[in-house]
């Protein structure tokens, strides 16, 4: 009994998982990078040199990273006094019902939801109507087939990922830390700054990058509520599959959108790596 050993060789649990990550991960990207390097005249950049070359398709990177940062940011920002009202607001039994009305809209559609928003976002829509019911004025917003559109349809839906990343942050905080600086003379302000915020950052920015992955690839709402005016990449890849259906070219978008995720999320990355390291130190 003494030799015998009660440790548990995990690999037999992690060998599916492991499997299903090479299977619907690992092989379809090494699959999607052999494809952005093939060309007529067999392995090489072409296909890269080709995309920056052309005006419209650099211009698109540049309208979806300017949109998830955009929405990114709004969506980020409007979190935390969601977050911080849920967790510090509200009682314990009550919390469930404001995570469950914040976690409805994903129970529907993406596509259905951004088409929703057109009906409020119109000339003829929920808010014109309500400001010419109130002022007895007809406006005209405007604001529907634009960017703002856009980037008020996906600040949204960051807004309720984010808050469900940082409300996991901000209810595991021990309360006795805001009790004992409150004790002590600190103002609230001060133990949000020094204690809540600092401790919430984790969840906050795991929140901002997932939202930015969803963002800079998204379809759906700048088709819906952009128009589809000035393309994304998304829209344009799209377009070349359900056109030229040219792989190599999608590819090569779907590779540049995946770099642009890794080096925008990079800097979040190393930092949340060094706070860790500072912390176990």
């Amino acid at each position: 009994m003494g030799g015998s050993s009660n440790t548990i060789n995990p690999w037999p649990f992690l060998l599916p998982a492991l499997l299903l990550c090479i299977l619907f991960f690992l092989i379809p990207t090494v699959n999607m990078v052999i494809l952005s390097l093939t060309t007529e005249n067999g392995i090489g950049l072409d296909n890269f040199k080709l995309f920056f070359s052309t005006p419209h398709l650099t211009q698109a990177l540049y309208r979806s990273i300017t949109l998830a940062i955009s929405a990114t940011i709004m969506g980020s920002v409007v979190a935390w006094p969601l977050a911080y009202f849920i967790v510090f607001c509200v009682n314990k039994k009550w919390r469930p019902l404001f995570l469950l009305a914040i976690l409805a809209p994903f129970w529907t559609s993406f596509t259905i939801r951004a088409f929703s928003w057109q009906l409020v976002l119109s000339d003829n829509g929920v808010i014109a109507w309500f400001i010419e019911l109130v002022t007895g004025i007809s406006v005209t917003l405007g604001i529907l087939y634009t960017m703002n559109a856009s980037i008020f349809g996906l600040a949204l839906f960051c807004s309720m990922l984010t808050t469900f990343t940082l409300y996991g942050a901000l209810v595991s905080i021990d309360t006795k830390l805001i009790e004992a600086a409150s004790n002590l003379g600190a103002k609230p302000f001060n133990i949000f700054k020094d204690i809540i915020f600092p401790l919430g950052l984790p969840g906050w920015i795991a929140g901002i990058f997932l939202s930015f992955i969803v963002c800079v690839g998204d379809y759906a709402v700048p088709t819906l509520l952009g128009g589809g005016l000035k393309p994304v990449l998304a829209q344009i890849m799209l377009s070349i599959l359900k056109g030229t259906y040219d792989l190599s070219q999608a590819a090569t978008i779907a590779i540049i959108l995946a770099m642009t995720v890794i080096m925008c999320g990079l800097p979040l990355i190393i930092y949340g790596m060094l706070r860790r390291k500072r912390v176990s130190v």
